[in-house]
C-alpha cells in the first residue's frame, strides 16, 4: 500500500507545483536606447525620464527604462512613484498596455492599491 501512496503523492505535488512555474515571469531584458518602442512611436532613449501622471493629471513618478521579454520587443515601463502619489516605493514593472499617451502626456491606467501587486525592478 505505501508504494501505491508515494507515487500518487508525487504526481499531486507535480500538479500543484506545476501552475506555479508556468506561472514564473521570464528574465527581463532592458531595452537599448535605441530601440524602438511601437506604443508610442519612440525610441527608448526617448522615454526614459517621461514623466508619469494619473487620471485626474497629478505627476505620480517617472519612466526609469524600457523591458522587453527580448531585446527588440518593449512589454513592460519601469517606473519610479513618488511617494506623495500613494504609490509603491520603488521601481516598478508596469505592463506597457496600462499606459496612454494623450495629449503630450503619459498617463497610467492602474490605481496605487494594484500597483502594489507589481514586481519591482531591481537594475
Amino acid at each position: 500500500m505505501k508504494k501505491a501512496t508515494f507515487p500518487l503523492l508525487t504526481v499531486v505535488a507535480l500538479f500543484v507545483a506545476a501552475p506555479a512555474v508556468a506561472q514564473a515571469q521570464a528574465p527581463w531584458v532592458e531595452l537599448e536606447d535605441n530601440a524602438q518602442v511601437a506604443a508610442f512611436n519612440s525610441t527608448v532613449d526617448q522615454i526614459e525620464d517621461w514623466d508619469l501622471y494619473d487620471a485626474a493629471g497629478t505627476k505620480i513618478g517617472e519612466i526609469e527604462a524600457v523591458l522587453g521579454t527580448d531585446a527588440t520587443t518593449a512589454t513592460a515601463l519601469v517606473v519610479d512613484f513618488e511617494q506623495a502619489a500613494g504609490y509603491v516605493d520603488g521601481d516598478v514593472i508596469v505592463p506597457i498596455d496600462q499606459f496612454t499617451w494623450e495629449a503630450n502626456r503619459l498617463s497610467l491606467a492602474i490605481e496605487p492599491t494594484a500597483a502594489q501587486q507589481l514586481e519591482l525592478w531591481n537594475d
